[in-house]
Parts: C-alpha cells; structure tokens; sequence
C-alpha cells in the first residue's frame, strides 16, 4: 500500500536540510519514505534499514548519524525517528 506524507516546500530555506550534502539529502528523505510506512518509525535493525535505502549498513549508520547530528533524525530507545514527526504528519487534513 502508497501512503503520503507531508514533505513541506519550506524545506528549500530550512538550514538544517539544504546544509546537506546531496546524498545525505537523498538518504534523509529515503529515510522519511520508510519511517511513513511504518508510522514515523526506523526500529528495524541497521542492516535491515540498510537494505531498504540500498547501502551497506556502514553507509546507512554513518547517514543516521549525520542526520542527528543535523537534528533532522532523533535517537530512540529502539532505533531513529525523523525529528517532529508527530508534529508534521497529523493523522488527519480534516
């Protein structure tokens, strides 16, 4: 099943993103495509994240830990969440 989620247009001025490098930018919004499928959250395990953005696990930590270091991606007790996810992906437009 698609599901949507809202990537909003001011992400062109917001510094946090556009001081990315292309790839990490690529990887963030890889990242959010697969935190929507599973309800805003990454608690698979590295490898298996990995898998899904189609780099080595090596590659997919060091793009986690870039993206919290850019505040983009939170640590969580069992994995990562986009940051503000719940604040930006309501469940409802109504």
């Amino acid at each position: 099943m698609s599901r949507w989620f809202r990537m909003y247009d001011d992400v062109l001025n917001d510094p946090k993103a556009q001081k990315l490098t292309d790839a990490d930018f690529r990887g963030w919004v890889n990242l959010m495509c697969l935190a929507s499928k599973h309800d805003g959250r990454l608690d698979h395990p590295v490898g298996d994240i990995a898998f899904a953005l189609r780099k080595t696990a090596a590659k997919t930590l060091a793009l986690l830990t870039a993206l919290q270091s850019a505040g983009l991606v939170d640590g969580t007790e069992t994995g990562w969440k986009p940051h503000n996810w719940e604040l930006r992906q309501y469940k409802s437009d109504v």
